[in-house]
């Protein structure tokens, strides 16, 4: 039998790396997939706890200029959603069980947007407090 790795509580909201920033079109009904999600077979997302690693891993300030993250309502996409566990990583690891989302993500669910910033001087992203509040629409 399966054991779902869905956390107790869904989250209100989930996120969506991408960069360069330009990539994201707001007139697009459907989101365009990344090189990864499109070998993967998904759209990777990330919960807010995740987001500063998924940010500081895959896209570091020496290769992306900027880095624009989509706030997505959850429950807009939870049909769509698989809880799944980060390649070669332990499932039983919550903090590595990501949300990927099979099938088109659709801009309708689309909360807003956060630019984050490059801290040269500390080598990583802004997530200074509050961070996932700093929307833009």
């Amino acid at each position: 039998m399966s054991h779902s790795l869905a956390p107790d509580t869904a989250p209100e909201f989930v996120y969506k790396l991408i960069s360069p920033a330009s990539a994201f079109r707001p007139s697009d009904r459907v989101l365009p997939l990344s090189a990864l999600d499109a070998a993967d077979g998904f759209y990777h997302l990330s919960t807010a706890a995740q987001v500063p690693g998924t940010a500081n891993r895959f896209f570091p300030g020496t290769k992306f200029s900027d880095l624009l993250t989509l706030k997505i309502r959850f429950s807009g996409i939870a049909p769509q959603v698989k809880w799944e566990a980060a390649k070669g990583e332990h499932p039983t690891d919550a903090s590595r069980i990501f949300p990927h989302v099979y099938g088109d993500l659709l801009h309708e669910n689309v909360e807003g947007t956060i630019l984050l910033d490059w801290q040269a001087e500390k080598g990583s992203w802004d997530f200074s407090a509050g961070w996932e509040d700093r929307l833009q629409k």
